[in-house]
This record gives C-alpha cells, sequence and structure tokens, in this order.
C-alpha cells in the first residue's frame, strides 16, 4: 500500500518537474518590436543587446537599468531624450533582458562596468551623460569612481562622463530592505532551485509590491518575458550578488563616487519604495551628497519612477540636463 508520505513526494516531484520545464512566455508585438531595434555587441565571446538610436538634440546619453528587468524600462521616456540627445544608449546587462545568460558566470559590478566601457568604445563613445537606475546606479558609480581616478591620474583615455543621473536604488548599505525572494535567492543551493520556481502570478505579486503606481497586466507580462527569456530566471542569483559588493565597496561607491563626484549629479526619487522607504532614504541622500541635486516625485511613485510618472521623471531629467549647459562656465 503506498503510502501519504510516498504520494506526497510524488506529488512534489510532479510539481517540481512542471516548473523546471515550464516554458518561458512568448513576446509580446511591444517586446518583440523593442528587441528588433536592438543589435547585438560581442563582450568577452557573449553577446549583449543595445539599441543606439539618433536624436534631435545634443551629446550622448547611456541608459543603464535596474534589477531584474531590462534597458526596456526606459521606453516611457525615450521620446523625452531623443529630443533632448543626439545620440540615446540602452544596453541590457549580462544575464538580463536580451543578453546572453551564462549560468557559469562570475556575475559583478565592475564586470557589467568593464562591458559597458568595451561597448562605448566600440561604438566610439568617447564622452557621455549616464542616466541609471536601481543596480544600474551602482555600476554607474563605479564608471564614475574610474573616471575620478583617471582625472587624478591626467589620463586623456577612457571614457568622460559628463553628468549622472540616478533613481531609486540601494545606494548606502544597511538602509535599504531587499526583498524576501531576493533574499531567498542568495541562500547557496536553495537560491538556485527558487529561480527555477518561477511562474507569472508569483512574479506579479511579488515583483509588484515595489511599485506604487501598479503597472498593466501587459506591463507586467512584458517584464516577466524578458525575464524569462534566455532562462534568465536562472541566473538571478548570481546577479544577486550585487548586493554583497555594495557593502563591500561603500567607501569606493558611496564617499568616493557619489560624495566626491566630479560631475554634476541628480537623483530622482519615487518615496513610495519599500525598497528605499522615505524619509529614510531622502534624508540620507541629502547628509551624505548635499551639494547634488535631489526631486522627490509624488508620494504615490514607488521603486520605478521612470515607468510611474515617465513624464515628470523625463521632465526633471531634462531640466537637469539643459540647467548643466545654462550655468557651463565661459573660458
Amino acid at each position: 500500500m503506498v503510502s501519504v508520505s510516498q504520494v506526497a513526494v510524488g506529488v512534489l516531484s510532479v510539481v517540481i518537474a512542471v516548473f523546471f520545464l515550464y516554458p518561458p512566455p512568448p513576446l509580446s508585438q511591444r517586446l518583440l518590436s523593442w528587441k528588433q531595434r536592438g543589435k547585438q555587441y560581442l563582450y568577452n565571446d557573449l553577446e549583449v543587446f543595445y539599441i543606439d538610436e539618433a536624436g534631435s538634440g545634443k551629446g550622448t546619453v547611456f541608459c543603464l537599468h535596474g534589477f531584474p528587468t531590462s534597458s526596456y524600462d526606459w521606453i516611457k521616456i525615450m521620446p523625452s531624450l531623443k529630443n533632448q540627445f543626439a545620440r540615446v544608449v540602452l544596453v541590457d546587462f549580462l544575464g538580463m533582458g536580451f543578453s546572453e545568460k551564462p549560468e557559469d558566470y562570475n556575475y559583478s559590478i565592475f564586470d557589467q562596468a568593464d562591458m559597458v566601457e568595451k561597448l562605448a568604445e566600440s561604438l566610439a563613445i568617447s564622452s557621455t551623460h549616464i542616466l541609471a537606475h536601481d543596480m544600474g546606479d551602482t555600476v554607474a558609480l563605479e564608471l564614475v569612481a574610474r573616471y575620478k581616478e583617471r582625472r587624478e591620474r591626467s589620463e586623456k583615455t577612457g571614457l568622460v562622463l559628463t553628468s549622472l543621473c540616478l533613481s531609486n536604488g540601494g545606494l548606502f548599505p544597511g538602509k535599504y530592505y531587499p526583498r524576501v525572494l531576493q533574499k531567498i535567492l542568495l541562500i547557496p543551493v536553495i537560491g538556485d532551485i527558487a529561480s527555477r520556481l518561477s511562474f507569472f502570478h508569483l512574479f506579479r505579486r511579488r515583483f509588484g509590491d515595489i511599485f506604487g503606481t501598479k503597472p498593466t497586466s501587459e506591463d507586467f507580462e512584458d517584464f516577466y518575458a524578458a525575464l524569462r527569456y534566455r532562462d534568465g530566471n536562472t541566473v538571478m542569483p548570481g546577479i544577486l550578488h550585487y548586493i554583497k559588493e555594495r557593502s563591500d565597496n561603500e567607501d569606493r561607491w558611496v564617499y568616493g563616487s557619489l560624495k566626491a563626484a566630479p560631475i554634476p549629479v541628480l537623483m530622482v526619487y519615487g518615496p513610495a519604495d519599500p525598497i528605499n522607504p522615505s524619509p529614510v532614504f531622502p534624508d540620507h541622500f541629502r547628509k551624505i551628497a548635499p551639494q547634488h541635486k535631489l526631486v522627490v516625485l509624488d508620494k504615490s511613485i514607488g521603486h520605478y519612477p521612470q515607468w510611474e510618472d515617465p513624464d515628470n521623471t523625463g521632465r526633471s531629467y531634462i531640466e537637469f540636463i539643459k540647467g548643466l549647459k545654462s550655468t557651463k562656465p565661459k573660458h
């Protein structure tokens, strides 16, 4: 006679098998169109997805997205960016979006910064503005640290940074609160298993918690499809090691890059963000870097300002860029 425990093990095995073999969802027409706008750059024999589009303004802006999404995050403010800049470049970090997602890879902020610099070099971009969000904030701060070091050594080579705009990201160790699922994904073995037990409704529920103004069902489906593309859910534990990197490199990124940034910095902040709650985050930002500009959006805006409030996010950023030009010193 079959025991209850045997039945339970059998049912659990079937459930796990279903999750492991559950196919990724198809790309919507919106997401497919976004993918078709881009190209692939080969970095260390790995394909990196990027979009490089001409605008009607001046200068170049490089857009760096957050975890666990992709360059698609910026689609709503692309019109504003293309009106302001001559060139808008967006990239999917390794392991995310439409870039390659190897499982056996040492994902790190430093490597992602290397990739950005190499991509810029391949596109003949010598100077750029940086627009960043979430994990992209930390990659941007590493780029600032490198630029600052080159200036101190009076080097004439390397990517020149013109300005930096950050948005909701866990910049300050001890002052931000990763979600429970992120903590689970960081547990050895358990995280690897959990990353494979991925399905849309759980994703929508957990990911949706960080938004103040909720995306539509179609938006969530696009976020999820981009995540599952090339089995991206399986590499999330590796990518999430950036949380530890933030703590290990607090002096370099918070005090060296942000506090002592050699370029103008703007922070656009959505206060309905459970990861970086108000007033803890804005108060600490003002304490660390009072010289930088901080724009606090409406209380209903959460962790994704560029998606939840693209009009005010884009307007704040463009005003910041225009202000740089009006205050540029004359030689």
